[in-house]
């Protein structure tokens, strides 16, 4: 596209830049709450928004519909291309708002999503140590004080020690869930599951030795998880919970050094075998070599991918009608009810299909990419000072550069 605009007037910059203006009033500009086009997901899983592809979201639906009613375990296997929306999905079904409802069902479904490990000394332990934290020695404490009391502490400690196979890690988990704690054990106990007791911290708890094997972390974590869905004997899926760890940017691993990956690819396959229900597994990879699945066999082992149950694929969309519709519903989310517009305002349709007819990759982040970068241009321009019928038309993308739609900002 050619460049070429006419000089901007410094009014119009100043106007958008303006210290004292408030943002709101500038996206009020243009028929908006706020910015509809991020390139980066939101750190609060509240804030997102599901807009268009809707094959893709039901793929997402039936998952969790299967996770609610039904009791084996799930692993599925979420790839595509970079901006694709894997960490959206991710963040969008950690809201139980977002989840579908099922009958018969579950008590609760709950998502907790965490990060593949950066850091290349330990990954295992950094994911052990991440997953606890999150779910917290005090949640996990309650959990099983209130198991025991349900079902017995002979009950939780058979179903724990087929679980987790060490008779210490057994005993410290129901030693965490004892009310009270002991005197003087909670600090032990905190520094056996996140830390490492000293020989005499060990005797004091009655336990032989430490978690510290790659193993040992997904044995404590499977344990943990098992006491989060229930112990129940029923296999009455109202009687249990559904635990989904979904582990985002596994691609990481390719930076890692084979002794580093396969113990975590091997932990990862000894969780599901040891969670035999009510545990899914979400997996988000981004590789984008046409040896992409060689390359995920790789990292988690033949012996992880053979228990795939499903493969969900974040397809670059080709279709510009299923673009709109992206671009549209995502408009009408971030527009004020109050103030109607057509249904691409800040936008004409044709202006959007210009925009969106040579795409570098057919992803949600590289439509927002343009989308946002043409709507900042207008601002700068002062495209909507002009009235109230002001919008971005097909002559004002035309006059865009490719280096002007596609560039990276932040």
């Amino acid at each position: 596209m050619p460049s070429g605009f006419p000089t901007v007037k410094m009014s119009h910059i100043l106007f958008f830049f303006q210290p004292n203006r408030k943002l709101m009033d500038i996206w009020n500009l243009a028929g908006l709450r706020e910015n509809p086009f991020a390139t980066k997901p939101p750190t609060n899983p509240k804030q997102t928004t599901w807009a268009g592809l809707e094959e893709l979201r039901n793929e997402f639906n039936s998952v969790f519909r299967e996770a609610k009613a039904s009791a084996p375990t799930q692993v599925i296997l979420c790839r595509g291309s970079i901006g694709g929306g894997k960490t959206h999905a991710s963040l969008f079904f950690s809201c139980d708002e977002n989840i579908p409802e099922a009958s018969p069902s579950v008590q609760n479904i709950e998502v907790l999503r965490v990060q593949t490990p950066t850091e290349t000394g330990n990954p295992a332990r950094d994911f052990y140590l991440e997953v606890m934290e999150q779910i917290g020695l005090e949640r996990i404490g309650e959990t099983v004080n209130k198991i025991v009391e349900s079902v017995g502490r002979n009950v939780v400690k058979q179903n724990l020690r087929q679980t987790m196979v060490s008779g210490d890690f057994v005993k410290a988990l129901l030693d965490l869930g004892s009310s009270p704690i002991p005197a003087g054990a909670g600090s032990f106990l905190n520094a056996y599951f996140l830390g490492k007791c000293t020989t005499t911290e060990l005797r004091k708890l009655g336990l032989n030795r430490n978690i510290e094997k790659t193993q040992d972390y997904f044995r404590v974590l499977a344990g943990v998880f098992q006491c989060l869905t229930g112990l129940s004997d029923s296999s009455d899926v109202t009687q249990h919970n559904r635990f989904c760890l979904w582990i985002d940017e596994m691609e990481n691993f390719i930076y890692f050094t084979p002794p580093q990956y396969r113990p975590f690819g091997q932990g990862l396959r000894e969780l599901v075998d040891r969670l035999p229900y009510f545990f899914t597994l979400f997996m988000n990879f981004t590789l984008t070599s046409p040896e992409e699945y060689e390359e995920i066999e790789l990292i988690l082992g033949g012996y992880l991918t053979d228990r795939i149950t499903r493969q969900i694929f974040f397809h670059e969309v080709k279709d510009q009608e299923e673009l709109l519709q992206y671009v549209r519903e995502l408009l009408c989310h971030y527009r004020p009810q109050e103030k109607p517009k057509t249904p691409y305002f800040p936008f004409t349709e044709e202006a959007l299909r210009a925009l969106l007819s040579n795409l570098q990759r057919g992803t949600p982040r590289d439509v927002n990419k343009r989308c946002r970068n043409a709507l900042m241009r207008a601002f700068e321009m002062g495209v909507f000072e002009e009235g109230e019928a002001s919008e971005i038309t097909p002559k004002f993308v035309q006059e865009m550069s490719q280096e002007e739609l596609d560039k990276e900002i932040g």
